[in-house]
């Protein structure tokens, strides 16, 4: 049984924020259990179930060498009794990163694979491989990249009063998290992603592809393109600088892969004055201080 703590929404006290006159709460979702924590939980529960109901014993899913979803992954399947597997992107995985140092303390097989085959991990004949090695399990899509993993994204927002905010800002790997909470926003509210990675132009069209057609989603969300300081896992100086002094004055840890970036983005955006005076919002917090431990590392497992 995994004990999930309540997750309460935090107002964050900014100069900047009190000149301009916005008001930030964050739901902070990083709260949400030691291990499993943020988006990482909203997006497993249900394939973990299902997975459970279908009777396997065993969950595969893939990541790099500093996943956050392979680390949920493997906590989960020690808690609930079942094996987990994990496919991680690389030929060469030593030494072994913290992240998947936990993962193999909490019983997961790890599955190196070369970056080029990892590249076609979702095509018919990987998985094919896959399930051949490993016929009892149940196979996730990285980061939780499918169906159940958005609908369970839509509970993010469960107990949240919307009409407190209009807008809600959380981080961007995949777009799956950023999708799911667009489907479960009012339409007075607008959803803005950060994605952390570069050219994610095409974050565009996988979010669409998980939205209902109809046309009360139309201008309803956006993504901010730039804010990703370099590239996924980059985390230039300034930039963690900018976080030190955040956590200072607010006490709000963040992370320098996901909630950094994003929560900067906010910032900048709202002296810009692209989030108006007045605005409220609500700012998301997807966990993943776990990849803090190694933040120095995590360019070198790329």
């Amino acid at each position: 049984m995994i004990k999930l703590q309540s997750i309460p929404i935090q107002p964050v006290h900014l100069n900047q924020l009190n000149k301009r006159g916005v008001t930030v709460h964050v739901k902070r979702d990083d709260l949400l259990h030691p291990q499993i924590s943020g988006n990482k939980f909203y997006k497993l529960k249900l394939s973990l179930d299902e997975a459970m109901q279908l009777g396997h014993s065993t969950i595969l899913t893939f990541g790099g060498a500093y996943s956050n979803h392979l680390h949920a992954t493997a906590f989960a399947g020690r808690m609930l009794d079942m094996k987990t597997v994990g496919v991680v992107r690389g030929q060469y995985i030593l030494p072994l990163s913290p992240t998947l140092k936990d993962c193999v303390k909490w019983g997961m097989e790890l599955v190196p694979m070369r970056k080029d085959a990892y590249a076609q991990k979702d095509s018919t004949a990987v998985i094919a491989s896959l399930e051949s090695a490993y016929p009892s399990a149940y196979i996730i899509p990285e980061g939780g990249e499918c169906e159940l993993g958005v609908r369970g994204a839509e509970a993010i927002l469960e107990g949240v009063d919307q009409s407190l905010y209009d807008y809600i800002v959380v981080a961007c790997g995949t777009g799956t998290t950023v999708a799911g909470i667009i489907r479960a926003a009012k339409p007075t509210v607008k959803v803005i992603g950060v994605p952390v990675l570069k050219n994610a132009e095409w974050m565009y069209q996988v979010v669409k592809s998980w939205l209902p057609t109809n046309e009360k989603q139309t201008g309803q969300w956006e993504l901010w393109l730039e804010e990703h300081w370099g590239g996924y896992a980059k985390q230039p100086a300034e930039l963690m600088q900018k976080i030190s002094e955040i956590y200072t004055e607010t006490s709000l840890q963040l992370d320098g892969v996901y909630t950094g970036k994003a929560f900067i983005a906010l910032l900048n955006k709202i002296q810009n004055g692209i989030i108006p005076s007045g605005s409220r919002v609500l700012f998301v917090h997807t966990g993943g201080l776990q990849g803090n431990r190694s933040s120095t590392q995590i360019e070198a497992a790329k």
